[in-house]
């Protein structure tokens, strides 16, 4: 039999894979090991997420806010429809409070509801790489030029919002969809999956 009187002490300058070989023999070895090392990881911090989704991810880092957006009419014939539903908006989120401890962040293009400035808002919103989805736009021409250059960029566009009610039920859906998919990591960080977030809204690009 091995002589174990000293071990202790032999085990002292050795890192712990190498006590582990030295106290633990067979298939109790390997589990110890396992333990070892997963308990190396979490106790340096070493957690990362993997994103494989075929759209990328959206990364929200502790503290950040999840950022939607909203393109409604502000001026034209549709200001009123566009005011009351930026309104609704707005009040979904309040309701909704925070996602999986993130603040929400909502931020609005005013349109004409005409297809030209839906697509000068919706160019704009595709160059902003922390926003997860977007609500609008008030009429349905104008949805139908902006939604593929939000597309493009692995945005989801949900609308038209038609009125006050639609764009309240809209805004919830984006934010149940976003809470749904989204994958919160133990330091808070949060990744949002694109390809996920779109099933989920059961868009396609």
């Amino acid at each position: 039999m091995r002589e174990v009187r000293n071990l202790p002490f032999r085990i002292l300058n050795k890192t712990p894979l190498q006590a582990a070989r030295e106290v633990f023999p067979g298939t109790l070895k390997i589990s110890v090991i396992l333990l070892i090392i997963n308990f190396m990881i979490v106790s340096c911090g070493a957690v990362s997420y993997n994103c494989i989704d075929p759209l990328g991810c959206l990364e929200i880092s502790p503290g950040s806010p999840v950022v939607i957006g909203a393109i409604l009419a502000t001026s034209g014939e549709q200001r009123p429809v566009g005011a009351a539903s930026l309104q609704s908006v707005e009040k979904a989120v309040a309701v909704k409070g925070d996602l999986l401890g993130h603040p929400i962040h909502l931020i609005n293009y005013g349109t004409d509801c005409t297809a030209g400035s839906a697509i000068t808002g919706a160019t704009e919103f595709a160059t902003y790489t922390n926003l997860s989805a977007a609500i609008g736009p008030t009429c349905s021409d104008e949805v139908n030029a902006a939604t593929p250059i939000l597309m493009d960029a692995g945005i989801p566009l949900l609308g038209p919002a038609i009125n006050s009610t639609t764009a309240y039920a809209l805004t919830t859906q984006v934010l149940t969809a976003i809470q749904q998919v989204a994958v919160r990591m133990p330091d808070k960080t949060l990744f949002i999956p694109r390809q996920a977030l779109l099933s989920a809204l059961g868009l396609s690009r």
